[in-house]
């Protein structure tokens, strides 16, 4: 009688188990953080590395509650150094009164996405790599052990696979396409500000995120005299100059002292989402893969990237938490990878961060 009362034996269990779970994908987050870090000083990658840490504004009263409860477990599990903001300290992080207080963590940082890539794409010509650009693979057929792939260059042979497609993933791949949504971040970056303003704005160079679903994120760019802004403009494809407009709009929702700065870039590109907010990697169709950085990708793409490397040289084995977890399906039906219930979702969630501001 006793099988699943709350309170039980059986749903002790699962949560004991839930939390285990909880407590090392937690552990491999800041590993990956750690193994970029690593991976810099070690290859020595000029990218404009800053450990300045991190701000994330509450968007309302309630988030804050919710801020306290997440500094206490982040600081118990992985002693980042996360610490309460109050709504009175808050502009000591930011020249803002638009959110309801926050919480610091120091254990994060910035960096140049692009001079990481190039930097990283040096090391492997460096090591020997053959790298092939502009060959799209166009179909692959076979096993492991013995595929073929056409690509736009011709036909090749490889015993392993990795699909990092990731917020690209298309009809090669349909069985991981089914489980991946892709959702378009668009970015605007300003003019070179002076740089009393920039430190005004920012005082000790955070990057910002934000608690509300539709979120918003933003930091000075390497120099510190201008402001890079990004969110969701759009849950569709718009020009860039109309999705600038709207970021510039919520840019100085934030930060009304910019009202007058100018825009001088405009840009966006795909990240994937998955239906439980987790980055995955394993197999299917005996392929590897890693995926679903949620826009959070930098470190631990970069990280499972190389989990996915020591499974292959290890034969297939993996001690990796992010290896073990089942990689739901999209639970939207007939869902193949075109996510026409974005607008949608997207507005329900806009209306429900507008409801959570105004309690």
């Amino acid at each position: 009688m006793g099988k699943g009362i709350a309170g039980g034996p059986g749903q002790e269990k699962l949560a004991s188990e839930q939390t285990a779970l909880l407590e090392k994908l937690l552990a491999e987050s800041l590993a990956a953080f750690e193994f970029l870090l690593h991976l810099i000083e070690r290859e020595r990658i000029d990218c404009k590395l800053e450990i300045n840490g991190r701000f994330v504004g509450a968007y309302s009263k309630a988030h804050f509650d919710g801020l306290r409860k997440k500094a206490e477990q982040l600081n118990r599990l992985l002693n980042v150094r996360a610490e309460l903001v109050t709504p009175a300290e808050q502009r000591a992080e930011i020249a803002s009164d638009f959110y309801f207080g926050g919480m610091t963590i120091e254990r994060a940082g910035k960096l140049h996405p692009s001079l990481l890539h190039k930097g990283m794409l040096e090391s492997c010509h460096n090591a020997g790599v053959t790298l092939c650009a502009n060959a799209e693979v166009l179909k692959i057929v076979g096993s492991k052990g013995n595929f073929r792939l056409d690509t736009a260059l011709g036909p090749c042979r490889a015993e392993q696979i990795v699909i990092a497609t990731n917020g690209y993933t298309g009809d090669l791949t349909p069985n991981l396409r089914k489980r991946l949504v892709p959702i378009r971040s668009q970015i605007i970056a300003t003019e070179e500000l002076p740089s009393d303003l920039t430190r005004m704005l920012m005082p000790r160079g955070r990057t910002i995120s934000e608690t509300a679903r539709i979120t918003c994120y933003y930091r000075l760019l390497p120099g510190d005299r201008r402001v890079m802004f990004g969110g969701r403009a759009r849950f569709h494809d718009i020009p860039a100059d109309r999705s600038a407009i709207l970021l510039h709009d919520m840019m100085t929702e934030r930060l009304p002292q910019l009202k007058g700065c100018r825009i001088m870039h405009s840009w966006s590109g795909l990240v994937a989402m998955t239906h439980d907010s987790l980055a995955h990697m394993g197999e299917i169709d005996g392929y590897h893969y890693c995926a679903g950085c949620n826009g959070s990708g930098i470190a631990m793409m970069t990280y499972l990237g190389y989990q996915v490397a020591r499974k292959i040289i290890q034969n297939g084995h993996s001690d990796c938490a992010f290896d073990a977890l089942d990689f739901p399906r999209i639970p939207v039906p007939f869902y193949r990878g075109e996510p026409w219930f974005l607008p949608i979702v997207g507005e329900y969630f806009r209306h429900l961060d507008r409801r959570d501001r105004r309690a």
